[in-house]
């Protein structure tokens, strides 16, 4: 989490600390700079896209390296039947389809991780199953705001950022994204 918030950091002194101080100071004059909110969004969704996919990829090789290491059983590896579940995979239980089954699936699990492209309500679920939740640990409250936030920074991906109306003050912005790294530090911490 420290990486993230430090990079959260940089982009927030990069994109929208000029604009905070500016909107502190004249509230009622103030124009916001919609480019670069624009671009600290995107910019910050991505870097939430690349913690949640990295913490499932971490999530995977923890299962795989257990799993090598002598924890190989069904009662053991019950994260990897909800695994299987949630990619509509099969299992086979008994010697010597397990262990293969299990390789083959992370293999698959790993390759939906690559191909990941969002952080709304599904992909959350599955990152986090992958991350070592299981799915009644998933938090709604904190998917529903990533889905939220995934939503906005959709808006400004494909529109001109002078068309988009969903961006916020600099404050708004600035606020969405902290409570978004605080709901994460609390869900994974």
């Amino acid at each position: 989490m420290p990486a993230l918030r430090d990079r959260i950091g940089v982009l927030r002194a990069k994109f929208v600390e000029a604009q905070l101080a500016s909107e502190r100071a004249d509230p009622l004059t103030f124009m916001p700079d919609i480019d670069n909110l624009a671009a600290f969004r995107l910019l910050a969704h991505a870097e939430f896209e690349d913690y949640l996919e990295t913490k499932a990829r971490d999530g995977l090789a923890s299962i795989e390296a257990a799993f090598r290491g002598g924890q190989n059983t069904v009662r053991q590896n019950l994260s990897v039947l909800v695994i299987a579940m949630l990619l509509s995979k099969q299992l086979r239980f008994e010697l010597p389809n397990w262990p293969t089954d299990v390789a083959e699936l992370l293999r698959v699990a790993r390759e939906w991780v690559g191909k990941n492209n969002g952080i709304k309500d599904a992909s959350f679920t599955i990152l986090s199953v992958f991350s070592g939740k299981m799915p009644d640990e998933v938090d709604g409250a904190l998917s529903a705001s990533l889905s939220t936030y995934g939503t906005s920074r959709g808006d400004v991906a494909h529109k001109s950022a002078t068309r988009v109306a969903t961006i916020q003050a600099p404050s708004a912005e600035a606020q969405a994204v902290e409570d978004l790294i605080n709901g994460l530090d609390g869900y994974f911490g």
